[in-house]
């Protein structure tokens, strides 16, 4: 068992890991173990968020057919526009990426809002 501090760090230590893995990538094979980290990160994340909710389960949407591209879905968009803006130099496609990371971010933050909730007005 990890200590405390390890245990939570975790995701972030991975996160931290993939997205160096593809800042310093020159080819393919670092980049795809940065994504790789990455996602393994998202999953801890993903699988310790579900187990804190304090939502009601009343409130909760039903999402059966694509519920693991639910969850994964601000990471991924998160990291494929990180790795878009690392392997491109044009500036438009910068700019799209920039955006799509606010929006994963936004994505995220509102998801952990949400999970935290108490109120039956949703």
């Amino acid at each position: 068992m990890l200590a405390k501090p390890l245990y939570e760090a975790a995701p972030y230590g991975y996160f931290i890991l993939g997205i160096s893995c593809i800042t310093l990538a020159n080819n393919v094979v670092p980049t795809v173990i940065g994504i790789v980290l990455f996602l393994l990160g998202a999953n801890i994340w993903r699988m310790r968020s579900n187990a804190r909710r304090t939502d009601y389960s009343s409130q909760r949407v039903n999402q059966r057919k694509l519920y693991y591209y639910y969850e994964f879905k601000p990471f991924i968009v998160f990291i494929a526009a990180y790795t878009l803006i690392q392997w491109t130099q044009n500036e438009l496609v910068s700019v799209i990426g920039v955006l799509l990371c606010i929006t994963a971010v936004v994505i995220l933050v509102m998801r952990i809002l949400n999970r935290h909730s108490h109120s039956i007005l949703h």
